[in-house]
């Protein structure tokens, strides 16, 4: 369902061709389109300053609420800290903010961990099996979405035009309805068996891992391949995350 909100504003579902803006054509100084009808304007934007500069102008003028269908894994470390820093603001602000995010996006260590703390923060989040879109929707007046998924940064139209942000609001909604929240998620993927859950216990201790993989009758080796993967269902890199996230989890 939410790869229906890409195809919504490049032309190829919801209008004809040739009839995807209303009205005047204007050009920009970049050689870019404004295109105005109503007060109601639509913009092409090209290369990671634009686009980031839309995103970081929609969200600080948002006063209500912010939706955002987010592909981290395709982001680069500038945009990953925009989305960061103004989705914590909003939250300060007393906005309610939506983050839809694929399932897969959450093996990324530094996605997860944004992910826990922005949900931690009173962010709403839920997951998807598949997320072809990256799409941003404020107050349901003004919405960005990028002209290229695999690569957000690149290109991107931001509109006010009424009816593209309400048809791509509902299509929001409907793939936000489809989707799983994210502490229902995270439950059922962290369901330790008795041995993840020593060896949680063990990795909250104070000592050497040398002692840990005895205390569990297993090789060193054995014992860094398991700590690793239970890295990697945790979200984390490193032993001191590891504790932070696990003083939640071990009783």
């Amino acid at each position: 369902m939410i790869e229906n909100l890409f195809q919504l504003t490049s032309g190829r579902a919801g209008r004809p061709a040739g009839d995807d803006m209303p009205i005047a054509q204007t050009p920009t100084s970049d050689g870019s389109l404004i295109r105005q009808g109503d007060a109601v304007s639509s913009r092409r934007l090209r290369g990671g300053a634009q686009v980031n500069g839309a995103i970081e102008r929609i969200l600080f003028e948002a006063r209500q609420e912010v939706w955002c269908a987010v592909r981290f894994e395709r982001l680069g470390a500038e945009g990953f800290g925009l989305y960061s820093y103004l989705s914590s603001r909003c939250l300060r602000r007393g906005l309610r903010v939506r983050f839809l995010v694929a399932k897969a996006a959450l093996d990324e260590a530094h996605v997860m961990a944004f992910m826990r703390r922005i949900n931690a923060d009173g962010a709403a989040v839920r997951l998807t099996d598949e997320l072809e879109s990256h799409v941003l929707v404020a107050d349901r007046v003004a919405a960005l979405i990028a002209d290229q998924p695999q690569d957000p940064e690149k290109a991107a139209i931001v509109t006010e035009e009424p009816g593209v942000v309400c048809n791509m609001a509902a299509l929001y909604r409907l793939a936000w309805e489809q989707a799983v929240d994210f502490d229902t998620f995270m439950a059922d993927r962290l369901d330790f068996s008795p041995e993840d859950q020593q060896l949680l216990e063990l990795i909250t201790r104070p000592g050497k891992d040398a002692s840990r993989a005895r205390d569990l009758g297993v090789s060193l080796r054995t014992f860094h391949r398991r700590v690793a993967n239970l890295y990697g269902r945790l979200g984390v890199t490193s032993r001191m995350e590891a504790v932070l996230v696990a003083r939640d989890l071990v009783a």
